[in-house]
Formats: C-alpha cells, structure tokens, sequence
C-alpha cells in the first residue's frame, strides 16, 4: 500500500512500523512527492497483516492519506489499485473529531445489519446505483439524498471505486454525519463501473463517513479490502440468498 503523509512524520512513522514489525516479512520505503512538503511511504506486507498496518498509520499520522492499497497475486495484476483517494486531502494540522475512536473501534461487521443489506437492487448503472444509495440514506439515516449521491459522484470523478473481480467499494465523506454508515449491495443484474478489468460490479459496500474522520475511513476501508482480497469468502459472500446470512458472513469472517 502507498501513503501520502507530511514530511515531518515520515521518520517516526517509519521507525514505529519497523519497531512493531520486527522479524515480519515487511518493506517500507520512502520517497518524496514532487511539488509538496509531502512523502510516499510504501509498505509491502502480507495480507493478514493489512488492517493492523493501517490502524497503525492512522494512530501514528492521523493525517496521512492512503493513495493506493492493492494485492500482488501470482499473476500481476493492477485490479486492485486506487483502492482510496479521497476527494478532501488531510492538511497539516488536521484533526481527529471527538467520537472518531469510538468510530475506528467499529469494523464492517460492526456496521451492518439486515436492514443494511441491499439484494437484487433494480438499477442499471454507476449514476443510478448512487442515486438509490442517496434515497436508502436519506429514508434509513436522515442524510439528504442529493448530498449522499454527490459525495459518491465527487470521489468516482477521481478514478472509478472498482477494484476487478466484479468488486467496488464507493466512499465518500459528509460533514453532516456523526457516525460511519455502511451498506452492502447487490445489483440484480451488474453494472458497468468502469472498473480496472473492464468486468461489471456484482458486489459493493457503501461506505460514508464524517468529514475529515481519517482514521476511521482508514479502518474500514482496509476492513472491507481485506475480505474482498478472499475469495473464499467472496465465493461465500455470492453464496447468501438473504440479508441475514450476509451479515452472519461479515461477522464470523476469520482473516486466513
């Protein structure tokens, strides 16, 4: 995974990560970005460790940005890029809001309940699928739906969410929220998301956050990437045929 930090924490940062992975099959490097008093750390780790690395670097540079997080598989592929790259950039001085470490605490499996789960959804495309994603929102958590839709719109205009494999992960942050809201869905059909691989999304999480909640967009994010890297548990997640069994799915998933 590749993270955008402030230069000034870019040693300490590194020196933390090598302490707490001693004897760990990790490495980091560091390079500059071109025209801004920021770094590029790269970290290349094992799958299992993803989600405790990125709960670290949110604990240690709360305003670090994750520009990219992908898996290398035994063929090389470029599927799983641009995982993340939020439309506000964190600033130097950036904080972190009161209730955002209760909020980090939570996981996808924490965030998702049946009512969360949306199965066989009748639309056709991207645009449409975040048109109904803005009214479920507004019914279900009182967000407006303009803004839900418009905030998926503004990081989608950065580079399409999809990850391949039939996968996307649309996100977005919204300043009227105070907590994090999840949704699993299912399009009846898939649609084109102009994903890496060219294949239509079958499966998607939703994910909102309030604004400048970093750390917490961090956790869930690698939450979500590190079931979707298993395709064990994709093939499991194809396999429910109601919103129950999707939630007990999340919930009981142990990483390999």
């Amino acid at each position: 995974m590749h993270v955008a930090l402030d230069a000034q924490h870019a040693t300490p940062l590194r020196q933390a990560l090598i302490r707490d992975c001693a004897g760990q099959p990790w490495t980091i490097r560091l390079a500059a970005l071109p025209g801004a008093q920021r770094v590029r750390l790269s970290l290349y780790l094992p799958r299992h460790a993803l989600s405790g690395a990125i709960d670290r670097v949110a604990h240690l540079a709360p305003t670090a940005e994750l520009v990219q997080l992908f898996e290398v598989p035994d063929t090389p592929t470029d599927a799983w890029r641009d995982l993340m790259n939020p439309a506000s950039v964190p600033y130097p001085g950036a904080t972190v809001q009161p209730d955002e470490t209760a909020m980090a605490e939570d996981g996808i499996a924490q965030l998702l309940s049946p009512d969360h789960v949306l199965l066989d959804l009748d639309v056709a495309e991207r645009r449409s699928l975040f048109v109904e994603l803005g009214r479920v929102c507004e019914q279900r958590f009182g967000v407006p739906a303009e803004t839900v839709s418009a905030a998926l719109e503004a990081r989608e205009a950065l580079g399409s969410t999809a990850l391949g494999q039939g996968l996307a992960v649309p996100h977005g942050q919204i300043k009227v929220l105070r907590r994090a809201v999840a949704l699993y869905v299912r399009p009846a059909v898939p649609i084109p998301f102009d994903a890496p691989d060219g294949y239509p999304v079958s499966d998607a999480v939703m994910l909102l956050v309030p604004q400048c909640a970093y750390a917490t967009h961090l956790h869930l994010l690698a939450d979500v990437a590190q079931r979707f890297c298993d395709h064990h548990f994709r093939e499991r997640l194809h396999a429910c045929t109601d919103a129950q069994a999707v939630c007990q799915l999340y919930a009981s998933y142990v990483a390999s």
